[in-house]
């Protein structure tokens, strides 16, 4: 895995995306615990309502969510992690080990080609546990 810094625009962006995802799904909610679980119910939904590949942007707005949680809680920071150098945002441990592609995550769950909660894997990302879905790097 090739890890990179996101750029300062890239950063920008993935901010505003989640901003805006935010204001559609936890409008008024403002505490990760809470958030990850409003973000269930999303998930969810998502799941029954045509799936990953007729919903990428939220399914990719729902991965910025939980991706920020992960960093508020545990401390994890946005990078670019690939396999081949593109862009891809991901989130990475604090000490560099692991990273999470959150978007390929969140695809994979709302496929239903993977198993498990958000919940379970941010409380495994922020408790520095193993996980299925949590690569080295």
């Amino acid at each position: 895995m090739q890890v990179a810094p996101l750029s300062d625009k890239h950063l920008g962006e993935l901010q505003l995306a989640t901003e805006r995802a935010l204001q559609q799904w936890a409008k008024d909610v403002f505490a990760p615990a809470a958030i990850v679980s409003s973000m269930e119910r999303v998930l969810l939904f998502l799941r029954q309502n045509g799936g990953a590949s007729k919903q990428a942007r939220q399914v990719a707005s729902l991965a910025f969510i939980i991706g920020e949680q992960v960093v508020q809680l545990g401390e994890w920071k946005w990078m670019s992690v690939s396999e081949d150098g593109s862009l891809n945002p991901a989130i990475v441990s604090p000490d560099g080990a692991r990273a999470c592609l959150v978007v390929d995550v969140v695809t994979l769950l709302v496929a239903g080609e993977a198993k498990g909660s958000l919940t379970a894997l941010v409380r495994a990302c922020v408790e520095n546990e193993g996980h299925p879905l949590v690569v080295p790097v």
